[in-house]
Order: C-alpha cells, then structure tokens, then sequence
C-alpha cells in the first residue's frame, strides 16, 4: 500500500497526558525543595562546628535522605512526568492500524527518562547558582528526553514505518532543551506551595509540546493491506497491555514515594 493514514487524537486521553506531566513535575519539585534544605541544613551545620557554636538540636539529613530524595525526583519526572506522559500520549493516537510496542526499547527509554532526571537534577543541586552548570545539565536532560521520546517511538510495531519531517524532528529536540533548562531553573526558585504548583503547570506544558512537536514530525505509512499488526511475538507489549504497564509503574512510585515520606524523619546524620 505504501500509503499516509490520516491520525488523530483523544482528546480525554492527551488531557490525561498532560494531567500526568504535571504530576511528575509536581513531585520532583516537592523533591527538590527538600534538597534545598537539606543542603542548607548541612551548610548551616558544618558552619557551626567550623566556628564552635553549638550545636542546634534540629534534624540534620544524612546522605542516605539526600540521595534517596533526589532518586525519587529523578524517577517522579522521568518516570512519569515524561515516560509515562509519553505513553499516555501514544494512546491518545488514532490510527487505523494496530500497535504494540518492543519491550526491551519500552523499558530502554524509561531508563534513559529516569536516568537523565536524576543526573540533571544532581548536577544542578550541587550548585544551583551556576549558569553554566544549568546550561548543562539542560542539555543533557533535554537529549535524555528526546533520546527517550524517539525510542519510545522507535519501540511501535505496526505495518508500516514513519515518514520523519526532520525539521520538526529538529524543533522537537530544542523544544526539549528549553524545556529541561528551563525547568531545572523553576525546580530550585520555587519556595512556596504555589510557586511549586504553577512551576508544574508550566513544565507540564513544556514536556507536552515537545511530545507533540515530535509526534507531529512522524507521517504514519501503512505497507501491509490487512491493518493489524503483529501480536504472535513473545517481546511485544500489546497496546491494550500498555494501561496496566503505566498503572504499574504509577503505583511503584507512590510506593517509593511513601517509604521516602515515611523514614525521612527517622533518619539522622551521625555528627
């Protein structure tokens, strides 16, 4: 057949996508401020054994908190402000063909989504006053996303392949840059609980565009004349399986997300 199908999209399902971006966001923001204080609260006591004052008697954190703080971030939104908006968002499209997608590239591009928040929230914790260190850590997270958003894409099977507009492609990946600098700038100026919801709301919309940038840069060729694809193979995640793979994972994260909340408190740092 060799021909462009038409595509659309669920309307309810890209607002879900959307609802899930600004969740993710919204929990590795909370993350991050606790990362703040947490830095400040270690300055502060270095500060006074430095200068022999005494000790205050408040919670100190130890590197286990921090840095299991800062995973819970990094899986938050790459887990589910990104990856999972993603998924959500390749459900939201109508197509006439039916798609499934290859485990080992589905779960690639988690890793790469979870690995790249992770390491740009990291790199700029360490000195949120760096220009140039946000610069970086933008670009790399911004490369994290697009890396994820293409595998994600590259995971499809179906009868047939995409037709790229590389242009859009191009858009799609600076859209990804600006979004991630961008949002690593608001995750360390936020102070206040709407600060932080607002900062959400805008992230969100940024990771939404540059999914939608991405899929608009994709023309959809049908080459089979049956329009179904291939569900006889083991590695393959069926479209109507992929649902219970994003409540999977939402569900971890809010385990993760509870036994952080849970011990934090417990946990000191020894003087």
């Amino acid at each position: 057949m060799n021909e462009i199908v038409a595509t659309s999209y669920n309307p309810v399902l890209v607002l879900l996508s959307y609802g899930f971006a600004v969740l993710g966001s919204y929990i590795a923001l909370n993350g991050v401020y606790k990362l703040r204080t947490f830095r400040e609260a270690h300055t502060s006591h270095r500060i006074e054994k430095i200068m022999g004052l005494p000790e205050q008697r408040t919670i100190v954190p130890s590197n286990r908190i921090y840095n299991a703080t800062l995973l819970v971030s990094g899986v938050a939104f790459g887990g589910i402000g990104v990856w999972a908006m993603h998924f959500m968002g390749q459900l939201a499209l109508r197509m006439p063909v039916d798609v499934d997608y290859a485990i080992a590239e589905t779960l690639l591009s988690l890793v790469a989504a979870i690995a790249a928040a992770t390491w740009g929230l990291s790199m700029v914790a360490r000195n949120p006053h760096s220009w140039l260190r946000l610069i970086a850590a933008g670009a790399m997270l911004g490369l994290g996303v697009s890396a994820m958003h293409y595998l994600g894409m590259y995971s499809m099977r179906f009868g047939g392949f995409f037709l790229w507009n590389w242009s859009l492609v191009a858009l799609s990946m600076l859209i990804a840059f600006v979004a991630a600098t961008a949002g690593l700038w608001l995750a360390f100026k936020t102070n206040t609980l709407l600060t932080r919801l607002l900062a959400a709301l805008v992230m969100g919309g940024a990771v939404c565009a540059m999914h939608y940038t991405g899929m608009a840069a994709a023309d959809v060729v049908c080459t089979t004349a049956p329009l179904v694809a291939d569900q006889a193979n083991a590695h393959i995640i069926g479209g109507l399986q992929l649902p219970v793979l994003l409540v999977g994972l939402m569900v971890s994260i809010g385990l993760a997300v509870t036994l952080d909340r849970m011990y934090a408190p417990h946990l000191r740092m020894r003087t």
